[in-house]
């Protein structure tokens, strides 16, 4: 029987060795390429987890966010009146001042009359009056003439700068005898803008977490008073929490001075009953608001959160990823110009 004869004589020995070089690289480009196959759609879904879709709420947030930390002119008495001889003072309040700058100008020949707590004019009769920490940036008029009388402008070295005018008219005694107290017809006038303030420090609305405790402390400045307030009430939704002590865990602690009086609310382990509007009243004066909002713990805000990012790593918007292996794959394959013997 005849054997078979082999066509062609078969390969050398060399191109042999050559050849099976050359399938191993490839089985080991195919192997290296599968792995890259495998983890890559972990890959991007993990980084994809970490990029969040932003959204039109998301910078319209931004943008009142810092809309909100501009500072801003709180109302106050435009038209102030004194008498001859009488101390009149100009009201100006100023929320989130951060580092900028108060400044007196007089209308008229626009003079600086004061800048923050320094005074600009030859004439001391003029003056700032500033509490620290305070909003009110008062001008002082001492022994006023009825050529004082004019506008002023209280103004900040935004940019562009803004300003709250005042009028202030200065007459001729025409009183009973005994109506010549110092400040008598100005703060009878304008009392809003000498009576007691409060501010509660921190935003407007503050969230905290269910079980958690929170502090709001209410700083009330009187720097026109000569003696304490005669004290400080906390309500919920306009209620005293006094009348609610069955919670338990409420304390109040309040500090009395001349200008200056500090009440500190402590509500521990709080909860969706607390959620509510809180106010700090003084006796006399303009009390003030904050918003409490309690929020049910990390799980809960992690679900929110996530609800705004890219949920599946199957998604088709991931396969344009798998092409960089792929030509990887195909240049390597080319260069080894055969995978089988």
């Amino acid at each position: 029987m005849r054997g078979l004869r082999r066509i062609g004589g078969g390969l050398p020995s060399g191109k042999k060795l050559d050849c099976c070089q050359k399938v191993r690289q490839a089985r080991g480009v195919l192997l290296v390429y599968l792995s890259i196959c495998a983890l890559l759609p972990d890959a991007i879904f993990t980084a994809s987890a970490h990029v969040r879709v932003t959204s039109n709420e998301d910078v319209n947030d931004t943008y009142n966010d810092l809309k909100e930390d501009l500072p801003i002119f709180e109302p106050t008495a435009a038209n102030v009146s004194a008498f001859v001889g009488q101390t009149a003072y100009l009201p100006c309040r100023v929320r989130n001042l951060g580092d900028k700058v108060v400044s007196w100008m007089r209308s008229k020949d626009l003079h600086i009359l004061t800048s923050g707590n320094f005074s600009f004019s030859s004439d001391a009769r003029f003056g700032p009056q500033h509490t620290p920490g305070s909003d009110a940036w008062t001008l002082r008029l001492d022994n006023a003439r009825k050529t004082d009388s004019g506008k002023y402008e209280c103004q900040v070295n935004t940019e562009p700068k803004i300003m709250y005018a005042v009028q202030l008219s200065v007459r001729d005694p025409d009183k009973p005898e005994g109506y010549d107290e110092p400040h008598s017809q100005q703060t009878r006038i304008s009392y809003e803008s000498t009576a007691p303030v409060a501010d509660i420090m921190g935003p407007r609305e503050q969230r905290v977490p269910s079980g958690s405790t929170i502090t709001l402390r209410c700083v009330i400045l009187s720097p026109y008073q000569t003696r304490p307030i005669r004290g400080v009430q906390w309500l919920r939704d306009n209620k005293l929490l006094t009348f609610q002590a069955a919670r338990g865990g409420i304390n109040v602690e309040t500090e009395k001075g001349a200008a200056r009086t500090v009440s500190v609310l402590t509500l521990a382990s709080v909860t969706q009953d607390d959620v509510g509007n809180y106010s700090c009243r003084p006796t006399e004066g303009r009390s003030a608001t904050v918003s409490l909002v309690v929020e049910e713990g990390e799980r809960t805000e992690a679900m929110q959160r996530d609800a705004g990012y890219v949920s599946s790593g199957s998604d088709v918007r991931h396969w344009p990823g798998l092409l960089l292996p792929f030509s990887w794959f195909l240049i390597l394959a080319r260069n080894s110009q055969t995978f089988l013997l």
